[in-house]
């Protein structure tokens, strides 16, 4: 029993299934023997300098290295200012020590930000066992590292809103069990008023948690709340991925099921269960990646549901699917500047959907729609999409 009690069995996480997030992760399980790690173990630890310190209990193990989205992402390191090339990627050797601790820090400073990461203890994959901050994925979990200082940190004494998880029949799959995250603004649950919503989608390989866990989107409106630079709102964020389709990026929107599900089930269970202000006037929708083609497809056809759409590293990826929205929307084109009244876009320089959402962009502005672009550095990743619900946002519902 007592060998029982001080092993910790942790199974790998899956693979992500999507072409957009692949990444190949080893599965056998593993034992993190934590009767080793002395109480006062802290990890990560974030240095007064930004660099961080991660560590894990594994006497027995031959090899520990960190990996996840904070090695992999070009722009942890702060990048010079002006400088809209990507950069390199943080640096971490892992140690033993008599106790069997394995610690090891990066040889960089890390940008304010939050980072998924694991660790790989003899080729299996763990979380951190001294972390109980989470990021899921769609396939997969990941441990959260949060360093301070920027605009999605977590700030006190302010007010804060609040989030939850709500599960709704879905209709439109046939009764399927669904979920969706809620954020509510500072005093909802007190108050009498009603408010407008966003609709913001993840992307391929996540989940409705993701914007809440790695996106950070409730202490950015917290944050834009307390400056006075938004208006109160709901945010929903719905489950993008549905059981009979999967991922569907394609630009016909009577091929993605998702389209009729937030039309006809997830926008009708939000004005039923929550106060909205439930006019097009006083509802956005915008997405990243995946998402951002759900929206598109879910906004551009139904103009008369929502008047702000928000668009991150996104735009149909594929040259047949923007070339048939082309030859099949010029109705909707013509309809662009009367219906909406924000049509934002916004990528990396070193974004893979970087040429698709400027040639998409761009020929729109051939046909005179009003649109406002922006470009940032870095690539394909959850730092730029936290900027852009921090741009986004304070543009809503004025």
């Amino acid at each position: 029993m007592t060998s029982l009690r001080q092993a910790l069995l942790i199974s790998a996480a899956l693979s992500l299934p999507t072409a957009l997030h692949a990444q190949s992760r080893p599965n056998p399980p593993i034992v993190v023997d934590r009767g080793v790690e002395p109480a006062a173990v802290i990890s990560p630890e974030v240095l007064p300098d930004h660099r961080v310190t991660f560590r894990i209990g594994a006497p027995n193990a031959k090899s520990v290295s960190v990996d996840g989205e904070l090695i992999r992402q070009a722009n942890a390191i702060a990048i010079p200012p002006g400088d809209m090339t990507a950069g390199p990627t943080p640096q971490i050797t892992m140690v033993k020590d008599k106790d069997g601790v394995w610690t090891g820090t990066t040889t960089t400073p890390i940008r304010s930000g939050a980072y998924r990461y694991y660790f790989v203890v003899d080729g299996a994959v763990t979380l951190d066992p001294r972390n109980t901050a989470m990021s899921p994925q769609r396939a997969s979990q990941n441990s959260l590292l949060t360093v301070p200082g920027d605009f999605a940190e977590y700030r006190q004494p302010l007010p804060h809103g609040s989030v939850s998880e709500r599960h709704f029949t879905s209709t439109t799959l046939n009764g399927a069990d669904r979920r969706l995250v809620v954020y509510t603004p500072p005093g909802y649950e007190k108050g009498a008023g009603s408010y407008p919503v966003l609709y913001l989608m993840h992307g391929g390989g996540d989940s409705e948690t993701s914007w809440i866990t790695a996106g950070q989107a409730n202490n950015i409106l917290d944050n834009l709340l307390a400056e006075g630079k938004i208006k109160p709102m709901i945010v929903v964020m719905p489950a993008g991925y549905t059981p009979h389709a999967g991922q569907v990026m394609t630009s016909a929107p009577d091929k993605e099921p998702f389209v009729k599900e937030m039309t006809a089930d997830i926008i009708p269970f939000i004005e039923q269960n929550y106060r909205t202000i439930a006019d097009p006037e006083h509802r956005a929708m915008a997405g990243l990646s995946m998402g951002g083609i759900q929206t598109l497809n879910t906004s551009l056809s139904n103009l008369d549901t929502f008047r702000y759409v928000g668009i991150f590293s996104s735009g149909w990826f594929r040259q047949a699917d923007r070339q048939w929205f082309y030859d099949h929307k010029q109705d909707t084109i013509a309809l662009l500047n009367k219906e909406l009244k924000l049509f934002w876009w916004g990528w990396g320089y070193t974004d893979f959907a970087r040429p698709g959402a400027m040639e998409i962009t761009d020929y729109f502005k051939t046909k005179g729609v009003k649109l406002t672009t922006v470009e940032t550095p870095g690539g394909h990743d959850w730092r730029n999409w936290r900027e852009y619900l921090n741009a986004f946002a304070p543009l809503l519902f004025r």
